[in-house]
C-alpha cells in the first residue's frame, strides 16, 4: 500500500509540474477521465490493459496509436509510464490527487451546480461568469439536475454547500415556527 501512494505521488507531481494553465489542466483532467471511463465502461479495454499474457510494450504502443492526436502529449507518456509498470488500477487516485495539487498551484475551485431543471448554455455561463468573479478563482463546474429540488439552485464550492432551494427555505421556515 505504501508502494501504491509513493506511485501515485510521483505520477500526480509529474502530471502538476506539467500543468501551466488552466487549459492545460482541463486538458489533462478530461484526459484522465475519459480514460478512466474507457477502462470502467469498457470491459474489452479493461481486460486488454489488465491482461498478463500481453506485452506492456505492445499495450503502450496501442495507446499511443489510439491516442496521441487527442490527449495532452505529457498525459500520454506518464500514461505509458503507468501502462509499463502494470500501475493501471492506480489511475482513479493518480487522478484525484493530481486535481487537488493542480487545484493548489492555479488557485482553481471545483463547483457543483445543482438545479430541478436542466439549464440552457446561457445560464450556464451566466453562473460561471459570476461564481467565478465572486470567489476570484478560475471555476472546474459540472452541471447536475435533481428533479426531487422544487425550485432554486444548491451550489457546492469545494467544500462550502449554499443551498437556496426552496426545499431548503421551507424546511428552515417550519423549524423557526415550531420552535416558537
Amino acid at each position: 500500500m505504501k508502494q501504491n501512494l509513493k506511485k501515485i505521488n510521483i505520477y500526480s507531481h509529474l502530471l502538476n509540474d506539467a500543468v501551466n494553465s488552466f487549459d492545460d489542466f482541463i486538458g489533462v483532467k478530461n484526459g484522465l477521465e475519459e480514460f478512466n471511463t474507457s477502462l470502467k465502461d469498457d470491459l474489452s479495454i479493461n481486460t486488454f490493459f489488465k491482461s498478463k499474457t500481453i506485452e506492456n510494450v505492445e499495450k503502450m504502443s496501442l495507446f499511443e496509436k489510439a491516442v496521441s492526436n487527442s490527449m495532452n502529449a505529457t498525459l500520454v507518456e506518464v500514461l505509458k509510464v503507468v501502462i509499463e509498470n502494470d500501475d493501471i488500477s492506480l489511475l482513479k487516485d493518480i487522478a484525484k490527487h493530481f486535481t487537488l495539487l493542480s487545484k493548489q498551484k492555479l488557485n482553481v475551485a471545483f463547483v457543483e451546480v445543482v438545479s430541478s431543471d436542466k439549464m440552457n448554455s446561457e445560464q450556464k455561463d451566466n453562473i460561471s461568469n459570476s461564481l467565478s468573479e465572486l470567489i476570484k478563482k478560475k471555476i472546474d463546474i459540472s452541471f447536475d439536475v435533481d428533479k426531487n429540488l422544487i425550485g432554486g439552485l444548491k451550489i457546492k464550492v469545494d467544500d462550502k454547500l449554499y443551498d437556496s432551494s426552496l426545499q431548503t427555505k421551507l424546511e428552515n421556515a417550519k423549524s423557526k415556527l415550531v420552535g416558537v
